[in-house]
């Protein structure tokens, strides 16, 4: 048996368990990014499916024996035989995943790669940029049934969306040693990338604003999820709805919007029954903005009904339950 076939033998008896190692880091990870990044939703944040992925036989092969990589064990070193990607929107969900991967103790992790390091040792250049990380299991684990040995190696890597862009259109071409790159062609690539990092800029300080100019209407829907889970009993639907209705209405509420819905409710208590009852089959109850509305109409009849978000129809049962006509 050559060493290739030696390669592959272990390679095909031990897999299983890589794979179990690639699933456990997503599970872990996933959950730590949520616990780091809530209240936002773990599907808002990555913009790419996340899956383990196996490096092929022929991929491995060639990594190990072909490509002067010079390995003394290829089979212990070579550390990527299972990874994972997370792409995101925004350098500053990247420190979030960062964060994300030291805070799990199920493993122990090692910075392979870090661009912003990079560009601080070269701050001329505009290279090829992703975060990678190497985690191995700290102990002996048990996943789906299969034995992960203790020191098991996986990759992370971590990259925004344009720099994602960047990796697919480039990387395969321009950083393979089998591959001579003309100069025009890693110039044209060099431009790309300080392009791609100055627009990573400027999303980032368009985030920053739209979050500014946002920040009252979603403390204000924050405050209304709590109000509703513990005024009606039932679990909060998020979607489109509830940023139309808040948005709407909170132009007509003051700063003591809190204290006034509250000692409000107080003397409403039977909204709760619409509420509670409609819900079973109008998606409008299951929002807490709908606690906004019926505040709205009570208070304030003839502007609530401006330009309003919901169709008159669903207006006129709120202005029936407060004992008013919408007309």
């Amino acid at each position: 048996m050559n060493r290739e076939q030696e390669f592959l033998e272990r390679w095909r008896r031990e897999s299983p368990a890589y794979s179990a190692w690639g699933r456990f880091v997503v599970e872990k990870l996933s959950e730590a990014i949520s616990a780091i990044a809530s209240p936002v939703e773990l599907e808002v944040i990555l913009k790419i499916p996340v899956k383990a992925r196996l490096k092929a036989e022929d991929s491995l092969l060639q990594k190990a024996f072909h490509r002067g990589k010079g390995y003394q064990d290829p089979y212990d070193e070579i550390e990527d035989k299972v990874g994972v990607r997370y792409v995101v929107l925004l350098g500053s969900e990247v420190k979030k995943i960062d964060d994300a991967i030291l805070s799990v103790n199920d493993w122990i992790a090692e910075k392979a790669r870090d661009y912003v390091q990079e560009q601080m040792l070269r701050p001329y250049e505009f290279d090829y940029q992703s975060l990678h990380y190497i985690v191995r299991s700290r102990n002996l684990i048990n996943f789906d049934s299969t034995e992960i040995p203790a020191d098991t190696p996986c990759e992370i890597q971590v990259r925004t969306l344009l720099q994602h862009a960047y990796s697919e259109l480039t990387h395969d071409t321009i950083y393979k040693p089998n591959v001579q790159a003309t100069p025009s062609l890693k110039r044209s690539a060099a431009k790309s990338m300080a392009l791609i990092e100055a627009t990573g800029d400027y999303f980032a300080k368009v985030h920053e604003e739209i979050q500014a100019a946002l920040a009252n209407s979603e403390q204000m829907s924050l405050y209304l999820d709590r109000q509703y889970r513990s005024w009606t009993g039932l679990e909060v639907s998020h979607g489109p709805i509830q940023s139309l209705i808040v948005d709407h209405y909170a132009r007509l509420v003051g700063a003591d919007f809190e204290a006034s819905i509250d000692e409000w409710w107080s003397s409403k208590q039977f909204v709760r029954e619409r509420i509670v009852a409609r819900s079973k089959d109008q998606v409008i109850y299951r929002v807490s903005g709908i606690l906004l509305v019926y505040y709205c109409v009570s208070r304030f009849p003839n502007a609530a009904k401006e330009d309003s978000p919901l169709a008159d129809d669903e207006l006129a049962l709120i202005y029936s339950d407060l004992g008013r006509s919408l007309n």
